[in-house]
């Protein structure tokens, strides 16, 4: 298993997680105000990101199933 590629999506999704924090949080306050425009356009935005997240997490997965199918 390639260490360095496994630590880099690792990082990655850190970032993305706080990303999407951010865009969450953003969204929220946004609905609270009432800015449908403003909200939908960042919720657009987030799901661009969690799908960018699924995407790491399934390469991660991805990694370790390989890693456990050349131990067997």
């Amino acid at each position: 298993m390639d260490r360095k590629q496994l630590e880099k999506l690792g990082d990655e999704l850190r970032e993305i997680g706080h990303k999407r924090r951010q865009l969450a949080e953003q969204i929220f306050a946004e609905v609270q105000e009432g800015d449908n425009r403003s909200s939908t356009a960042l919720y657009q935005e987030l799901s661009d990101i969690s799908n960018q997240a699924i995407d790491i997490i399934t390469r991660q997965k991805d990694m370790f199933d390989q890693e456990i199918q050349n131990q067997m």
